[in-house]
């Protein structure tokens, strides 16, 4: 299923999309949260950065360049938490870039359990 070229290119435009969509909510004002508990938005980073980490290892072919992908979403996450710190209605947060770079993490976990499990998947190698 994975060696499949439209599947991959699908999956590339679906990650790519997902940066970019990342990208702007990080850097536009404040948004309201659908469920408001304490430390949410770490949940939601989390969350995000997990879709962000593990999308790669099903776009790209080669296992090293999926890894390289999905670990650049860590450096990104980093630096849109300090470009936050330049807008008047947001702050930038040591919390949420880990909570970030756990997600890429979890991401990545999550991806190569679901490929070793997956018939038809063929695994990241390299």
């Amino acid at each position: 299923m994975t060696e499949k070229p439209l599947f991959r290119r699908a999956v590339m435009a679906v990650w790519l999309v997902s940066v970019a969509v990342t990208v702007y909510v990080s850097l536009r004002d404040q948004i309201e949260l659908p469920v408001d508990f304490w430390n949410a938005d770490k949940l939601y980073h989390a969350l995000a950065y997990a879709w962000l980490g593990g999308l790669p290892l099903w776009a790209f072919a080669n296992g090293e360049r999926a890894r390289a992908a999905a670990y650049c979403m860590i450096p990104l996450g980093g630096l849109l938490e300090w470009g936050q710190s330049f807008l008047p209605a947001r702050s930038a947060s040591m919390g949420d870039a880990v909570a970030n770079a756990l997600g890429v993490f979890v991401g990545l976990w999550l991806s190569e359990a679901l490929m070793r499990r997956c018939r038809g998947c063929q695994g990241i190698r390299g």
